[in-house]
């Protein structure tokens, strides 16, 4: 159909309302999904879809990308590190929103405009507005990131993430010394109760695991320098998990509060390394580096380097 995309209806969504289903398919809002489809931009091989009809598993539908989720190109710096036909491997600077979100959807600056106006061919690979991108991260965490350029990578790389294939792991600084050298934190996530906007260890929330390996502590300020891996990957979950047990992130401002001892302004996270099998050519195994960014480094030079 002229001007639509088709998309399948995954198993997973089967028999759910259509507003849902086109909500999560373009990652929009209900009510830009529900907007979508009574502009007319939503059919099956029946015609038009309405917001309360039933779609089945397997069944294809035709969608437009809603005005204001049509993302341009913009020249965001950040590093590419490895690129080829199907992948690249770039780092997130600190500071800079992965892609737009339905709140404000017509963000300006974010890595996925960049990643547009740095690799056109990106554009109509994996979801709207956020074009390639295999995972994201948090505004204020650095780092390294996958984005597929060709459907056909995009659609391995992100079955990959599913069945946690991709090894992801971060350099952190905490709050407090941590007793044992190595560790790990079970608790289920989910949307904090008490404070909108924020997500919390919640029973029955999304069961997420996250493991830990000191590389070096200290006593005055207390503070835990870490190597953190995560087995799943929840919105916040890093963070979330050490403010569980008392050792919040350095700098985080949202689930911290207190003060950065070293005074970098800035949240200490950085998504260090990344390895992943290709996804063409699976004898290939990616690896990949990130070392920490050169004012955190300084910072801990400065203030811990001689202790």
């Amino acid at each position: 159909m002229d001007g639509l995309r088709e998309w399948q209806v995954p198993e997973s969504l089967g028999g759910d309302r259509a507003d849902r289903v086109v909500s999560v398919l373009l990652g929009v809002s209900r009510s830009i999904s529900r907007r979508l489809i009574d502009a007319g931009s939503a059919h099956s091989v029946k015609g038009r879809l309405k917001p309360a009809q039933r779609v089945e598993s397997g069944m294809s539908l035709w969608l437009g990308d809603p005005p204001e989720r049509k993302l341009r190109p913009e020249p965001v710096e950040f590093e590419v590190t490895y690129a080829d036909e199907h992948v690249a491997v770039v780092v997130k600077p600190e500071g800079v929103i992965t892609h737009p979100g339905s709140v404000v959807p017509q963000q300006k600056g974010t890595l996925a405009a960049g990643l547009l106006h740095r690799f056109p061919q990106i554009e109509g690979v994996g979801q709207p507005a956020r074009w390639g991108i295999v995972h994201r991260l948090d505004r204020d965490t650095s780092g390294l990131l996958i984005a597929g350029l060709s459907q056909q990578a995009y659609d391995r790389l992100t079955g990959a993430l599913r069945r946690r294939e991709v090894k992801r792991q971060y350099l952190a600084l905490v709050h407090g010394t941590l007793e044992t050298a190595r560790g790990a934190i079970e608790a289920p996530l989910g949307p904090d109760p008490r404070r909108r906007g924020k997500r919390a260890v919640v029973a029955g929330g999304q069961y997420a695991l996250t493991r830990y390996r000191v590389l070096r502590q200290w006593a005055d300020p207390p503070l835990a320098f870490l190597t953190v891996e995560l087995q799943t990957g929840r919105t916040h979950q890093i963070r979330i998990h050490f403010s569980s047990i008392g050792h919040p992130v350095v700098g985080d401002r949202l689930y911290s509060g207190r003060p950065d001892p070293l005074g970098a302004d800035r949240m200490w996270l950085h998504a260090s390394d990344l390895s992943f099998q290709h996804p063409v050519d699976s004898s290939r195994l990616m690896e990949h580096h990130s070392p920490l960014p050169e004012g955190l480094r300084q910072a801990l030079d400065y203030r811990l380097g001689g202790r």
